[in-house]
């Protein structure tokens, strides 16, 4: 056998430290380097290059962990090492002018001893982390980013016990992270999915594919909600199945607001329709009305009703608030007035009727106010009565209020047994206007949070009333919407004008 093999041949000691992939730097006890392998060059960079410790961080460009601050000189392990101490794992960034992309490493240090014990030189051994660096930095953000994600992610083994969840789960599902740890997926079980969907699902993922559907789940407290949840399976590098991942998004507002959606534009189709096609033809008489919803669906009302005894008339409320409940309850006020008006024309009678079917009708706090004109076609007179609705008026052909056609009871829907009086009859003569509007003209806000008030209104009816009745009411809306600043309103507006012709 041969025999050339001698551990203690410097070179040979060379030759060995040479071919190691990891960086190896001796320096004497001044910082003079003596040795500087392939791999600690092809690592920083740079070979080695005659400077004093104190340079080292700015000749081979030595970072801290946040890249940014240059590594102190003494605390370099290196320079620890001549000093006497060891480091292990000590991370440090390299950014110089040939890595100018950057790179990790992590080093070792340790010092080397003459022969009478003192410190008399110093070795570092390194490696290049910047891969394992950077994944795991990849990892770190993306584990925040699903932490702070705010759809619920958990991740199970294949037999579905837990072994993650993030804080949105913690949050939907009312589960701490402790309770769900070790359990299955069974603790959301809703029992409102039969053994197939399971059996759907559970044989997806473990043939390696995706799963999405849509599930209800219960949460801790018993409330269900609806998810729309994907499960994700997760193989190994041999390609073996490992976890499955389940991203879950609640999705119950957003069913809810769909739904609502569709209520309120089937709501809106069948208002519209409820609404007077066209203003009445009445000899002597130019009558218009118009509503603008501050919704999809409206609380307000306005109604043109052909009475017995050649009379006819204006209907104007306001359900409070507006939305869905509302316009259903404009709905029924109508569909009540209207049959009400067919049998009998005692305007007391028929709001003393119509308010008592409100108030079974009703819940505590709704309720409607009603303005109703009956006028007296042929003989130009006009009588109403008024459950709490806000003041209508009838002006002169000189634009002067000559009557102010006030409440005369409490709004509809709030006390039964109530009377509603009938107004005393009003003349009408050529040139007067009937106005009646909703509390949305009045209460209209400009961005200097100013009503618009019964006087502004009533100024823009004087100083177009000379027009028709539906410019009038189109003009009213202009100004409202002028003094509004575009901005959405808060009510709905209802304007109806009748003008008595020559």
């Amino acid at each position: 056998m041969g025999t050339d093999f001698d551990p203690s041949s410097s070179g040979l000691m060379e030759s060995i430290f040479q071919s190691i992939t990891d960086g190896v730097i001796v320096a004497d006890g001044e910082g003079r380097f003596v040795f500087f392998n392939k791999a600690a060059q092809s690592i920083l960079g740079l070979g080695p290059i005659s400077a004093n410790p104190g340079d080292w961080p700015r000749t081979y460009g030595c970072y801290l962990t946040d890249k940014v601050t240059p590594h102190p000189p003494e605390q370099l392990p290196l320079a620890r090492a001549l000093c006497g101490e060891y480091v292990y794992d000590a991370e440090i960034y390299i950014r110089n002018k040939v890595r100018a992309s950057g790179a990790w490493i992590s080093a070792n240090s340790s010092p080397l001893f003459g022969e009478s014990g003192t410190v008399c030189g110093g070795v570092v051994v390194f490696r290049d982390i910047t891969e394992r660096r950077e994944s795991y930095e990849h990892v770190r953000r993306l584990s925040e980013a699903v932490e702070r994600t705010a759809d619920s992610v958990f991740i199970t083994d294949l037999k579905g016990r837990i072994e993650y969840v993030n804080a949105a789960f913690e949050e939907t599902t009312g589960y701490t992270r402790e309770e769900a740890l070790g359990q299955t997926p069974r603790i959301l079980k809703s029992g409102l999915h039969d053994k197939a969907y399971y059996d759907q699902l559970w044989s997806t993922i473990h043939s390696g594919n995706v799963y999405a559907g849509t599930v209800i789940n219960r949460k801790k407290n018993g409330d269900l909600y609806h998810a729309e949840q994907t499960v994700t399976p997760v193989r190994e590098a041999s390609g073996n199945l490992s976890h499955f991942v389940s991203v879950v998004k609640d999705v119950t507002e957003l069913k809810k607001a769909k739904e609502r959606e569709v209520e309120m534009r089937l709501a809106h189709q069948v208002q519209r329709q409820l609404y007077p096609a066209h203003p009445p033809e009445l000899p002597g008489f130019d009558v218009f009305g118009a509503a603008l919803p501050a919704d999809v669906t409206c609380g307000d009302y306005y109604d043109f009703i052909e009475m017995s005894g050649g009379r006819f008339g204006l209907a104007v409320g306001d359900v409070r608030g507006h939305g869905f409940g509302s316009a259903l309850l404009m709905v029924e006020t109508r569909a009540y007035l209207r049959s009400l008006t067919r049998v009998s024309s005692d305007l007391g009678n028929i709001f003393r009727q119509l308010n008592h079917a409100l108030c079974e009708d009703t819940e505590d706090n709704t309720f409607v106010t009603l303005m109703f004109a009956d006028i007296d076609v042929l003989q130009r007179k006009l009588a109403y009565s008024s459950a709490g609705h806000i003041p209508g008026y009838v002006l002169d052909s000189a634009g002067t209020v000559r009557e102010t056609l006030s409440a005369t009871g409490m709004p509809l829907g709030l006390f039964p047994d109530r009377n509603f009086p009938r107004s005393h009859e009003i003349d009408l003569q050529t040139g007067d206007l009937v106005v009646l509007i909703t509390d949305g003209v009045t209460e209209l806000q400009n961005p200097e949070e100013e009503f618009f008030g019964a006087e502004r209104a009533l100024d823009v009816i004087r100083a177009n009333r000379n027009e028709g009745a539906r410019r009038i009411v189109e003009l009213l809306h202009e100004a409202l919407q002028e003094f509004s600043g575009g901005q959405p309103r808060p009510d709905d507006i209802t304007v109806v004008v009748c003008k008595v012709l020559g």
